[in-house]
């Protein structure tokens, strides 16, 4: 390949984590890849190593989250609990079969089209050897477009979440209150939508978090999906985004009550390999290849 000043990049990231916008962040985020090995030595050379085995790698993802929220401290506070008289409004599509190629689905305004060939775009969702892949597929897809989507963008976005059966994809508002039950959901068929807008969002006067000691929390059975996006790109431009599969933090602050600095959530993400395919991160576009 030839070389090209495109190639050097600069400038500062969008955080996702699980398909959730972290919002801004204060100092950078750094990205740390380290990878253990082994040298083989024997006597006849010394301690020049004659192989090298690697034994492991390691990922960190250091964030310091500016907007410090209730949310974003019980998203990065394992053993955290948001207790809120708001509710997000929410509803559900519901997957009775395969969905015909180039059917479409529309959430928050935004239409997503069903493929059996090779996505060419983020609202493309890849059919796939089942139901439950294709409807796994959506989630992806809305997750990874759902905090961009205009309409969504006041009430904090849409995200996504699939049912333990694999059938039944939960749509939810980002924020409480009511303006998320304005967003459209619209189904087709052998995917029906429970109601034509998302509903019972309630706005929020009162909340407060609690945290507790967190001991004995299995971290990868609470890990999730982070995703960096480089904010020169544009939303449904994933080319260069760096994402880890499986990944959680045991959570930290640094609060300084002063009138020169800032209050910040300190979260270092730490990676844990996939089971299934044992990656764990990826760089560059996730629907490459599908």
């Amino acid at each position: 390949m030839a070389s090209s000043t495109k190639n050097v990049k600069l400038g500062v990231c969008q955080l996702f984590f699980d398909g959730v916008d972290m919002g801004y962040t204060q100092g950078g985020v750094e990205v740390s890849v380290s990878t253990d090995t082994y040298k083989v030595e024997i006597d006849q050379f010394g301690k020049t190593p004659i192989n090298e085995y690697i034994q492991g790698r390691q990922v960190t993802v250091k964030a310091p989250l500016a907007e410090t929220t209730l949310r974003n401290l019980v998203a990065t506070m394992p053993g955290s609990t948001l207790v809120t008289d708001g509710v997000q409004a929410s509803a559900t599509l519901t997957f009775a079969g395969q969905p015909a190629n180039n059917a479409n689905v529309t959430v928050a305004g935004q239409v997503f089209t069903f493929t059996s060939g090779t996505p060419d775009a983020i609202t493309k969702v890849k059919i796939g050897a089942s139901a439950a892949a294709t409807a796994q597929n959506l989630v992806d897809a809305i997750n990874l477009f759902g905090p961009s989507i205009a309409a969504a963008i006041p009430t904090g976005g849409v995200y996504a979440s699939l049912n333990a059966g694999g059938n039944v994809v939960t749509v939810k508002a980002g924020d409480p209150g009511v303006l998320g039950n304005a967003l459209t959901l619209v189904g087709v068929a052998n995917v029906t939508a429970s109601s034509a807008t998302l509903v019972g969002g309630v706005a929020e006067t009162k909340a407060r978090v609690d945290v507790t000691t967190g001991v004995g929390i299995d971290m990868l059975q609470i890990a999730k999906t982070l995703r960096l996006h480089p904010k020169s790109r544009a939303a449904d431009d994933l080319s260069d985004d760096f994402i880890v599969h499986r990944t959680a933090t045991p959570g930290a602050l640094q609060f300084a009550y002063k009138v020169d600095a800032e209050r910040v959530y300190n979260t270092e993400f730490m990676a844990y390999p996939d089971p299934v395919s044992n990656k764990l991160f990826s760089v560059g576009d996730p629907q490459a290849g599908l």
